[in-house]
């Protein structure tokens, strides 16, 4: 088994996580002003044949990230395409699409605080259980290293759509409000994962 083959059902019968439909994200949350650079990535990915998963992750997923990057470099660092292995008797193995650290600068995941999913062929539903054992992955990961955290947060998107998650203890809440990313408006994204980014480093 992999990351990639669990589903939500699987996770509460191997390690007993239950999951919720929950409103978790501020109905209020700071600007995030984008910068000129990520508008201009974004208006030129509207010409792009955006038909598959790498496609959309190279021209709408990944400047999205890279912006959030940007305006946090001393904050945190970001893996792509990154395999972490945490336990495979378990499943809890395999490549991770994003995750992000609360170490900036560094070349090996360190306090793994978030867990992105490109969901395949846009269905946004069918990969909460992929995110959900990363996420969990990422909290046992923490324990083992002495660095227990309350909450782990992770993402599933199409691009067009985010969908955003929330792993505490073993409750996994899924908020049903999707935020939408539009060519020319980034910005609801972005003040989504500065929000949890910020409130993941208060955890620190």
């Amino acid at each position: 088994m992999a990351y990639n083959k669990f589903k939500l059902k699987d996770l509460k019968i191997k390690f007993g996580i239950e999951n919720s439909s929950r409103h978790f994200l501020p109905q209020e949350l700071l600007p995030f002003v984008p910068s000129q650079k990520v508008l201009s990535e974004l208006a030129d990915a509207e010409g792009v044949a955006l038909a598959t998963e790498k496609a959309k992750s190279e021209h709408i997923i990944t400047p999205t990230i890279k912006e959030l990057r940007r305006r946090n470099l001393e904050k945190f660092s970001y893996f792509s395409g990154y395999e972490f292995n945490v336990d495979k008797k378990q499943g809890l193995n395999g490549y991770c699409d994003f995750i992000f650290s609360a170490k900036p600068h560094k070349i090996e995941i360190e306090n793994p605080i978030f867990c992105f999913v490109e969901a395949k062929k846009d269905d946004i539903d069918g990969w909460f259980g992929q995110c959900g054992a990363e996420m969990y992955a990422a909290q046992l990961y923490n324990e083992r290293e002495g660095n227990p955290r309350k909450v782990i947060y992770g993402c599933v998107t199409n691009a067009f759509s985010w969908c955003f998650l929330k792993l505490e203890d073993k409750n996994l809440f899924i908020d049903p409000n999707y935020i939408p990313l539009t060519f020319s408006e980034p910005h609801r994204v972005l003040e989504v994962l500065q929000w949890i980014l910020d409130d993941s480093l208060q955890q620190n």
